[in-house]
């Protein structure tokens, strides 16, 4: 626990920088009520690393 109340919204995906709730729009991305960013991008959309990406951080 944090070592003051804060004040928390309910919603399953949250936007990192306000805290606001994130919704799925009408065109399939999402989009932070609050602030209007897109925290969260498609699997094709982001720089994907291919498997012999020295680059490629490991889930271990």
């Amino acid at each position: 626990m944090g070592r003051y109340p804060r004040e928390v919204r309910d919603a399953r995906m949250k936007c990192i920088e306000c805290n606001a709730p994130v919704v799925e729009t009408l065109e399939g991305t999402y989009a932070c009520v609050n602030c209007g960013s897109e925290p969260v991008q498609s699997r094709t959309d982001a720089s994907a690393a291919t498997p012999n990406d020295p680059t490629a951080a490991a889930d271990d």
